[in-house]
Order: C-alpha cells, then sequence, then structure tokens
C-alpha cells in the first residue's frame, strides 16, 4: 500500500529538499500513526477520511516549521504546539478534542526526538543541508 502521506507534499522547489522539511515529513508520519491508533480519537476519526487526516498531519508538520525553527535558532526557548494551529484547521473541534490532539502531538514529537537521537540523518543539526530520501521516495522508496 502506498504512503498515505506524501513526501512531495514538504517541497514545492528541489532546493526545498533539505533534511528540515524531511523531519517535517517524519512528524507528519508519526502523528498520523499515533492518531489513527488512539481510541480517544476514535469519533473524531470517524467523521474524517483518512486522507483527511493525512492531509490534517501533513498541515500541522509545517505548521511547526517556524516554532522547531526558532527554537533551533535560539530564538525561544520551547518548541511550541498552539491549540491555534489546531482550531486554524480543524473548525469544529471542541476543546477537549483539541486537548487530546495536543497530548497525541506530543507523543508523537516525543517518539520521533528519540528515534532522532540515534539517527545518522541529522535532520535538526544540519536542517539547511540537501536530503536525499526526497529523491528516494520519488524512485519508490527508502531504499530505492
Amino acid at each position: 500500500m502506498p504512503d498515505i502521506i506524501l513526501a512531495k507534499w514538504f517541497y514545492t522547489h528541489p532546493f526545498e529538499k533539505i533534511k528540515f522539511n524531511w523531519f517535517c515529513y517524519e512528524l507528519s508520519l508519526k502523528l498520523y500513526d499515533l492518531i489513527k491508533a488512539s481510541n480517544k480519537l476514535k469519533k473524531w476519526r470517524a467523521k474524517m477520511t483518512d486522507i483527511e487526516i493525512a492531509n490534517f498531519c501533513a498541515y500541522f508538520a509545517k505548521r511547526m516549521k517556524k516554532s522547531v525553527s526558532d527554537r533551533l535558532s535560539g530564538v525561544t526557548e520551547i518548541v511550541e504546539a498552539d491549540e491555534e494551529f489546531l482550531s486554524d484547521y480543524c473548525h469544529t473541534n471542541t476543546q477537549l478534542q483539541n486537548v487530546i490532539l495536543l497530548e497525541v502531538i506530543e507523543e508523537a514529537w516525543d517518539q520521533l526526538l528519540s528515534v532522532c537521537e540515534t539517527c545518522s540523518n541529522r535532520c535538526l543539526s544540519e536542517r539547511f543541508l540537501p536530503c536525499e530520501f526526497f529523491d528516494r521516495m520519488e524512485r519508490g522508496g527508502y531504499f530505492s
């Protein structure tokens, strides 16, 4: 089964095929998996198709770029995921749904960062360097 979230959603021009955008792609994948697995979001998911959930995850990961970039550049001391990010996209969410989504987002963030600790790609510390994985995905997958 092909990926529901496509790597090409994270760049428009070839010069945007950088490690930072790959990190955002990976964040969206992790978020998608955790949303699909969450029992607390069962009713929320029931109102959406898988592609709508995928689009939300891609949107949210891209929306986080400025917060992550500000933290990495020393502009701020924290990475912030704001409920505003959710309400801008999911207008009909209840506050409880947003709180649960933020918990899932935090878990996705923590899980991804734990993988980053041992990953040799160094998407965050070398965030502006080209990332070959975008081209690999266009050829058919990570190992292509």
